[in-house]
């Protein structure tokens, strides 16, 4: 699906009847914690792999009926084994796709330290762990230049394969709760380019 066929659109967006909806979160923690006693981690994000080989965030497609929040708690249990307890003040925006036939709702949700490391244990348990979640992916949100002088980390992170626009929603969420400035989002996009 074409990146550019989703557009920003208020929540309350109709779609019609053939039309799906779908939800998904960011689940983070932030940490004082270094790679190597060097370079900041800033927060623990987690994404995954997804059964088709891309990576994508917790959510999937929401039943008829259900809304966000309800068709999310229940995707987040089955795929991560953790009641999130989402609210609608966990969500950030939604963006529809023509191309696609989808809405797809985006939430952000922090959580402790804890939390965090209990989901990552906890999630190969969960019903989905091994069909629609194939592993659990920490995004490194560091950069750094390797022996061969080429960078490292979150840009190198940047040019993975990500469903819908996961990508997008990760980076405006990085921004709006504060774990890395527009500047350096700005300069992990150049960076990754370079790559």
């Amino acid at each position: 699906m074409d990146l550019t066929s989703f557009k920003p659109v208020d929540k309350n967006y109709k779609i019609s009847a053939e039309e799906r909806q779908a939800a998904h979160v960011m689940i983070f923690s932030r940490t004082e914690a270094k790679l190597w006693e060097k370079h900041k981690i800033r927060a623990l994000v987690n994404m995954h792999m997804r059964f088709d080989g891309k990576l994508g965030f917790p959510g999937g497609i929401l039943d008829p009926g259900e809304n966000a929040e309800t068709g999310l708690n229940r995707e987040v249990q089955e795929e991560v084994g953790m009641d999130l307890g989402l609210l609608e003040s966990d969500w950030v925006g939604a963006w529809y796709s023509a191309q696609g036939r989808i809405l797809n709702h985006f939430f952000c949700k922090e959580v402790s330290r804890e939390q965090f490391l209990m989901m990552e244990k906890e999630g190969e348990k969960a019903p989905e762990f091994g069909v629609e979640i194939l592993g659990h992916i920490r995004v490194p949100l560091y950069s750094y230049q390797n022996k061969r002088g080429q960078r490292s980390g979150f840009p190198q992170f940047l040019k993975n394969n990500f469903s819908g626009n996961s990508r997008e929603q990760l980076l405006k969420c990085l921004v709006e709760k504060n774990v890395l400035s527009s500047e350096e989002v700005g300069e992990a996009l150049r960076l990754s380019t370079e790559c």
